[in-house]
């Protein structure tokens, strides 16, 4: 059955977080980050149970897909802020949500070098940066390192992830990453090396991302393109080798 009489958002929580529980409906997401629902509006103050299923008498797979419609028809709120090497998302304090919008990034991977890198240290803090791009790495890392050092409540992850294939998975400095576009043919035996990882220039943008099919019937959902960021300035560092993270905590 359709969910109609009480609205529902997807959102991001911590398996560390003492306030999430067994009792709650997670759905898993990537390392230490589950999917978990709220009820609203307002969003985020109560998530959804085992027995609130039960007494909405509803199943889990209808109410995921209300959920996600819900956040697609949102998605008129979004907005993306700052210039290379990092950007901000803006979502009414459910920035964590976003990611799990799968046709904004790979909208938004056309217009970045190398692959997308994400901290996501709260409910409501999402920085974006290339995984070519050592000023912007480093910058992820210190605004996650800020979140943390202040602390406050839905804290997530002070771990970066990097958006591969379609999939959310934990980022590792000097791991495999895309190619760059291959060099061009030789003209002679000195003639340069063309446009390659370690060059700087912008990538060919890649083909389409595979990504799940939306049920019938969703709404189209998506921001407005103008709220994208399209091409702005170079994205500094690229080509450049990431510090390695902090040891294991």
């Amino acid at each position: 059955m359709q969910v109609t009489s009480t609205r529902f958002l997807p959102l991001l929580v911590s398996v560390e977080d003492e306030q999430v529980g067994p009792d709650h409906l997670l759905d898993d997401f990537a390392d230490s980050l589950r999917v978990a629902y709220s009820f609203g509006p307002p969003y985020g103050e109560r998530l959804v149970t085992w027995a609130d299923l039960d007494a909405l008498r509803v199943n889990r797979r209808a109410l995921r897909r209300a959920a996600l419609d819900n956040l697609d028809a949102a998605l008129d709120g979004l907005r993306v802020h700052g210039q290379p090497p990092a950007l901000m998302l803006s979502f009414a304090g459910l920035e964590c949500s976003v990611l799990l919008v799968d046709e904004f990034w790979a909208d938004l991977r056309q217009s970045v070098p190398g692959e997308l890198v994400v901290g996501v240290p709260a409910r409501d803090v999402v920085i974006v940066t290339s995984s070519r791009s050592v000023p912007g790495l480093e910058k992820v890392r210190r605004a996650v390192d800020r979140v943390f050092f202040a602390g406050g409540a839905h804290l997530l992850s002070r771990d970066l992830l990097i958006w591969r294939d379609g999939v959310w998975l934990p980022f590792t400095p000097g791991g495999p990453e895309e190619p760059g576009p291959p060099p061009g043919p030789p003209s002679g035996p000195s003639a340069p090396p063309g446009p390659g990882p370690g060059s700087g220039e912008l990538p060919v943008p890649p083909g389409p991302v595979n990504r799940p099919v939306p049920p019938p019937g969703a709404p189209p959902g998506r921001p407005d393109r103008e709220s994208y960021p399209e091409r702005r300035a170079p994205w500094p560092g690229e080509g450049r080798q990431p510090r390695p993270g902090p040891g294991p905590r």
